[in-house]
């Protein structure tokens, strides 16, 4: 594969997704099979039948001549791609093209994207018969030309048609080539006698682009009303904007389209996504995969994630490896799915610190406007309109209080809070860790799982002031015992990691005690007793 101006190309000019240069076997077994970069097809896609199912009617439609249009709605990386391309796959028709893109292909976006529009309408009449990719081969106008000269059913096209297709390798990125490529789908399908179905990710993002007569969704509008030979399925992140665009009495598509929504995987399809994804020989427990569901929900981009990084290790995949990558991936800074998050807080925030302020007042749980208010110091009236700004991070619940929609964006918001180090315990911690996190997050302690081999003896890792302490958690009454072999182990891995180490203990009635292992009883057995416990934790940790 090599890299070029359209994308990845095969030896054979072909775009990446061709087959030509791919054995059925090339995979090697220790490859990973979850797919959190690129979208997922065939094998690898899961759920959304219901979905795929009123796709797959919009094309029956189509070639029964009443075609209808679809607006999917959906989070960021909640699987629209994916369920487009699924659509391709699962929808195979001799008579049948399909184009597929991405507003988000143009980075920043402007009217080039019609060029690429363009292009790929080409390629989807001709590139299959060519074997060749001739958007890949536009970056070389002759090579182009010449390829799609000896297409069999170029010759037979209206001069005109000709005319257009030959020139869009050096189209200009303006009004002219966007009028073009929204209407070549159609010409191309009324002259070969065949259908098209045009597949638009990111649809919304076309509003921000100026064009003659009002923008380029009224000219849109106006050359795809009289389409009976094209379908247009669009979807969208930005939900409110592409909602309003599709059922808006003054947007230029006021009653146009039908509305889905694409929502999270159920939790037992969620659970389904990540057994059945694993690599050979690295299957991932039932009780592991219920737990991520129950943490992550059924968004298909999380739980891909936690696939790659947990079979990125060798089983057995206990609750303590488990620990560790929630830990990895959504509770340290350069996580991949804290990155993420980071990201989305960035591009929702900028340097805006009210807004900044507001989500994390909604991080804690449903709040009504007035409740905002007191918590960020804004004006009512100004909460109102920070919280249009915040578009759809943002939903109202039946009862007209606000909450972040993403239940993880809202978890990830409460752990980079002050005190929020207790906030990965509440995930997968168990009740004694959760209660001892809650004391140390309290002094100031940023805690976090490593795997049992880093950790030796200990359960967890607590930071203050760059001491790294380690602690052993215990739930039961004073006093408490140890074997010899037990606590001498204990204290050899404090001294292997050189770390402070620490043992807290949690008592029947909720009360949690620390004690300094040099002040134990030692004898045939370690005891420590109430009377030996640390009364001033951080006066312990400066003494050294």
């Amino acid at each position: 594969m090599t890299r070029g101006a359209a994308g990845l190309t095969c030896s054979a000019g072909r775009v990446a997704s061709c087959q030509c240069c791919q054995r059925p076997n090339d995979r090697l077994p220790s490859d990973p099979v979850f797919g959190s970069s690129t979208p997922v097809t065939n094998q690898a896609f899961h759920d959304r039948e219901a979905e795929l199912q009123q796709l797959a009617r919009r094309v029956a439609q189509l070639r029964a001549g009443t075609p209808r249009w679809l607006a999917v709605l959906g989070l960021r990386r909640i699987g629209k791609t994916s369920l487009l391309l699924e659509m391709v796959r699962r929808n195979r028709h001799r008579d049948v093209r399909f184009v597929v893109l991405d507003c988000f292909e143009e980075e920043p976006l402007g009217f080039d994207i019609f060029r690429r529009l363009g292009l790929r309408t080409v390629d989807a009449f001709f590139g299959r018969e060519l074997g060749v990719s001739l958007e890949a081969l536009a970056r070389s106008p002759d090579d182009y030309r010449a390829a799609l000269e000896e297409a069999r059913g170029f010759l037979k096209l209206e001069r005109s048609l000709r005319a257009d297709l030959l020139s869009l390798c050096v189209a200009r990125a303006n009004v002219g080539t966007a009028e073009l490529a929204l209407g070549l789908s159609e010409r191309l399908a009324t002259a070969t006698g065949q259908y098209c179905v045009v597949a638009w990710d990111e649809f919304q993002e076309l509003a921000k682009l100026p064009a003659s007569r009002g923008g380029v969704l009224k000219l849109a509008r106006a050359i795809w009303q009289r389409h009976r030979r094209t379908t247009y399925i669009v979807c969208g992140s930005e939900r409110g904007l592409l909602r309003r665009l599709v059922t808006s009495e003054g947007s230029p598509f006021f009653q146009h389209f039908d509305l889905i929504e694409l929502g999270p995987m159920s939790e037992a399809d969620a659970r389904a996504l990540l057994r059945a994804s694993a690599p050979p020989g690295r299957a991932v427990p039932a009780a592991v995969a219920q737990q991520a569901a129950k943490v992550l929900g059924g968004h298909p981009f999380y739980l891909q994630l936690f696939g790659e990084v947990l079979t990125e290790r060798l089983p057995p995949y206990d609750a303590g490896l488990v620990r560790e990558v929630f830990s990895e991936l959504l509770f340290t800074r350069t996580g991949r799915l804290s990155l993420h998050f980071a990201r989305e807080f960035d591009r929702l925030v900028g340097s805006a610190s009210t807004l900044a302020a507001m989500l994390e007042a909604l991080a804690g749980g449903p709040l009504r406007t007035m409740e905002i208010s007191r918590r960020t110091g804004a004006s009512s009236g100004a909460v109102v309109r920070y919280l249009e700004r915040l578009g759809d991070a943002v939903a109202r619940d039946a009862e007209q209080r606000r909450f972040i929609s993403d239940p993880v964006f809202a978890l990830w918001l409460r752990w980079r809070q002050p005190g929020g180090a207790v906030v990965p315990m509440t995930v997968v911690g168990d009740e004694a860790e959760i209660e001892v996190a809650r004391r140390l997050a309290a002094l100031g302690f940023e805690l976090v799982y490593q795997s049992r081999a880093s950790r030796g003896a200990f359960d967890l890792l607590g930071v203050r002031a760059g001491i790294q302490v380690g602690i052993q958690v215990k739930r039961g009454a004073l006093p408490m015992r140890f074997s010899r072999a037990a606590w001498d182990r204990l204290r050899s891995d404090a001294k292997r990691l050189q770390w402070r180490g620490l043992v807290s203990t949690v008592t029947p009635d909720g009360k949690v005690h620390f004690f300094d292992p040099a002040r134990a009883r030692v004898g045939a057995q370690v005891t420590l007793t109430a009377a030996s416990a640390l009364e001033n934790l951080l006066a312990w940790l400066d003494t050294g």
